[in-house]
C-alpha cells in the first residue's frame, strides 16, 4: 500500500516537480488539502447559466476614438 508520502511524490512527479525535498512536500500537502477544502465547499449543483462569469476590460490608449 502507498504511503502519504509516495502518494505526494507520485503527485508532484506528475505535475513535473521531479525533485522536491521533505519541506516542499509538506508545503504540497497542505496545498492539496486546502484545495480539497474549499473545493468541498464550493456547491455542486448549479446550472451553467448560474456561474459567476468574471470579465476583465483592457483601458483603450489615450489616443484612440472610443
Amino acid at each position: 500500500m502507498a504511503t502519504d508520502n509516495d502518494i505526494l511524490l507520485q503527485t508532484a512527479a506528475t505535475a513535473g516537480l521531479m525533485s522536491l525535498n521533505q519541506a516542499h512536500l509538506a508545503q504540497l500537502k497542505r496545498a492539496m488539502e486546502s484545495a480539497r477544502e474549499l473545493s468541498d465547499k464550493l456547491p455542486k449543483d448549479l446550472h451553467y447559466s448560474e456561474e459567476i462569469a468574471l470579465t476583465f476590460r483592457i483601458p483603450a490608449a489615450a489616443d484612440s476614438a472610443p
